[in-house]
């Protein structure tokens, strides 16, 4: 914890802001007349009462002056120690509600206060206290909110790739290479990073360790590993694939300081874990992985990743993110401080990056009690409370809308709740999804609804091929005429063995890489000759026209 800082010290510390050559909490000059004015303020306000008194925060980088912007309002000028406003850059793991040590930056206060100072690469995932000093000790007068628009700081300003297809797959990774993926006409690809295969030494001479320095302290990446995503990346981005990178915190003895204090227990039966944001180390670890990952990905050297996911279905807490809390509010506190530094890192280097979080379809299906999994309703609400609360920014959300229960195919013949109240969040009712945020305390900085895009979607063969085909077209069409998703990435190029005892056979090919039914219609299904399967598609569905099978799931 850091000491608070005796008024005493006050004029010690204006001397050196104003010996400061880099700016940062260099004050503006005030007569003394002024200053006694300021110290004075309008009124006295307890120190207790000042949390939440200013309002209105912004912070952002203005590229013309290379200057970090900061303001405030204040309804009156509060009486305190002297006439300033004092800023304190914490990380996430810190208590905002007592800040101390050297502010990183100061200014004279006011009803509407604004603060210039220079731009550290520290600061990337800080988040800035205002506060006065009031007998001797900081008092903050609002919440801490990070810088809005890191992309501003990005050397690849190039925008989002503008795809005339939404069609996805998750790979094969035996075909890469080979005419059975070319053949395909992908365009968007979503692949796995789980950091147990990138963290720590190699024994590799060709691809050695490789030395990543990060704020002076030297992290390791398996230089073997590292150079096996080198090469996937930069063949999709050959191919004018978009793609996509899920990063998965799996189990690493030897960097159990990745993992939550919280959800430190391997025997849990989890295949992923919930990041560190409680602990400096990790934190800084996380912050050092998501820098490497993102400066990597993001310039072309190394290939091209446009879009990532951070963890895997987080609603559901005890196998794809786990953490031992059935405190669904404070998860959410949790996982948006990590996926905050994500998002701040990638957008760091590309601006035009995509970040999402994950779901599965449990929309509202567990009636509260959090024993096994949270609503994934509940779980939006929890995380979008936590970012309004240190300042907006425009994540988005990977869906994974699979009927209920999975080996369902012809999904369209249930009736779908398309409310708030629905159970279960499909391809057929996603208007929930969508009109849940649209609500206006939802959208995101630009006051549009967020990006989606469906990251995992199959449907099994085991009951006809033709059968499934028709699923896949139908789903195709339906997220083709939703402006709000982004792709539609389906599960999967191959069966699976691991799926298929449970009667998921989702691949195009069958195990032994032999064609299904599906890889004509997958082919074509986004080209000029797409309009010849329409026909067989409506005679599995029932429906007298596409226009009609489409109003279904409106």
């Amino acid at each position: 914890m850091r000491g608070s800082v005796e008024v005493a010290n006050v004029e010690k510390k204006e001397e050196d802001a104003s010996k400061d050559k880099t700016d940062k909490g260099k004050k503006t000059a005030l007569s003394e007349g002024e200053k006694r004015r300021l110290t004075r303020g309008d009124l006295y306000v307890e120190a207790g009462e000042l949390a939440g008194y200013a309002s209105d925060f912004s912070l952002s980088y203005d590229a013309e002056s290379e200057q970090m912007i900061y303001s405030l309002k204040m309804p009156q000028i509060p009486e305190s120690d002297d006439a300033y406003l004092y800023l304190f850059a914490l990380s996430c793991y810190e208590n905002e509600e007592t800040p101390g040590g050297y502010p990183a930056a100061f200014g004279p206060k006011g009803t509407e206060c604004q603060i210039s100072f220079s731009y550290e690469e520290e600061y990337l995932f800080q988040q800035f206290v205002p506060a006065l000093l009031l007998e001797g000790k900081y008092v903050p007068v609002g919440d801490g909110i990070y810088l809005s628009n890191p992309e501003e700081l990005a050397d690849n300003q190039e925008e989002y790739p503008q795809l005339e297809s939404k069609k996805g797959l998750l790979l094969d990774p035996t075909m890469l290479g080979t005419e059975e993926l070319t053949d395909l006409g992908v365009k968007h690809a979503i692949y796995n990073i789980p950091l147990s295969a990138i963290m720590g030494e190699t024994a590799d001479e060709t691809f050695p360790t490789i030395t990543y320095t990060y704020q002076g302290t030297d992290y390791l990446f398996n230089g073997a590993a590292i150079n096996g995503y080198d090469g996937l990346f930069t063949y999709l981005t050959d191919l004018g694939m978009c793609s996509t990178a899920i990063v998965l915190n799996d189990w690493n003895d030897d960097y159990i300081e990745m993992i939550h204090p919280q959800a430190r227990d391997n025997t849990s039966g989890a295949s992923y874990y919930m990041f560190n944001t409680a602990e400096e180390k990790g934190v800084k670890e996380l912050e050092a992985v998501a820098s490497f990952l993102a400066e990597r990905y993001s310039d072309g050297k190394h290939g091209m990743v446009y879009s990532w996911v951070i963890a895997n279905e987080i609603n559901q807490f005890r196998t794809w993110n786990y953490m031992d809390t059935n405190d669904v509010t404070y998860y959410a506190q949790e996982f948006e401080k990590a996926f905050r530094i994500f998002y701040q890192a990638v957008k760091r280097r590309y601006a035009g990056a995509k970040v999402y979080f994950s779901i599965d379809h449990d929309w509202n299906s567990n009636k509260g009690d959090n024993r096994i999994y949270f609503n994934a309703r509940d779980l939006i609400e929890g995380i979008n409370q936590a970012a309004l609360k240190h300042g907006n920014y425009d994540w988005g959300i990977a869906i994974h809308p699979y009927p209920n229960p999975l080996t369902r195919v012809n999904y369209w013949s249930q009736e779908y709740d398309k409310t708030q109240e629905a159970q279960t969040l499909s391809i057929m009712n996603l208007n929930v999804l969508t009109d849940f945020l649209g609500q206006e305390e939802y959208l995101d900085t630009k006051g549009k609804i967020r990006s989606i895009t469906i990251t995992e979607l199959g449907f099994s063969s085991k009951f006809g091929q033709k059968l499934q085909a028709a699923a896949f077209a139908y789903c195709y069409y339906i997220t083709e005429a939703n402006p709000y998703v982004e792709a539609f990435i389906m599960n999967r190029q191959t069966d699976a063995p691991e799926e298929m005892v449970q009667g998921l056979s989702f691949g195009i090919y069958e195990y032994d890489h032999s064609e299904k039914f599906l890889k004509e219609i997958f082919c074509n299904i986004d080209t000029e000759q797409s309009e010849e399967y329409i026909d067989f598609m409506l005679n599995i569905l029932g429906a007298g026209s596409l226009e009609e099978a489409l109003s279904w799931a409106q």
